[in-house]
């Protein structure tokens, strides 16, 4: 499974930079443009960034280095990381009290998945909402410590 080294993160007038590499391959460190944070960063500002980056390195990349544009998720990745794995295990829990002919059906279209099956994609759903106001939630309080910082540096 590949990681994403992520050395400095970069807001633009033209968008959102990211100096990275795959821990998998040889290409060195290289700056590019992410569209996607450039979109988030575009529609929800600074706390929408925050928290695509914070669960970024809690899913599948890490901080390399120490660059300030990266220290400040530092903090955020253990619980971050610890969110996902409560999310990932209640998710294999509910699936292991299924019946093999629930499972079978779990990514068939709706109409054809069995009571159970409807109501384990229903959970996971739920359980994805929540994840995402908590990941959120630790992701702003991220943003609101970098305000902080800036407003007593004045």
């Amino acid at each position: 499974m590949s990681t994403e080294l992520i050395r400095q993160v970069a807001v633009l007038s033209d968008g959102v930079y990211l100096h990275s590499k795959s821990n998998n391959d040889d290409i060195p460190f290289h700056t590019w443009k992410s569209d996607s944070l450039t979109a988030v960063y575009n529609r929800e500002g600074q706390r929408g960034l925050d928290r695509e980056i914070v669960k970024m390195l809690c899913e599948y990349a890490r901080i390399d280095g120490h660059h300030p544009s990266i220290e400040r998720y530092r903090l955020c990745v253990r619980p971050g990381r610890a969110l996902v794995k409560r999310k990932l295990d209640a998710f294999q829990r509910a699936y292991a009290k299924l019946a093999p002919e629930d499972t079978a059906t779990i990514y068939m279209p709706e109409e054809q998945r069995t009571p159970a099956a409807k109501a384990y994609r229903q959970f996971q759903k739920d359980t994805e909402a929540t994840h995402q106001k908590k990941m959120a939630q630790l992701a702003a309080r991220v943003t609101d410590k970098a305000s902080r910082r800036r407003e007593g540096a004045r």
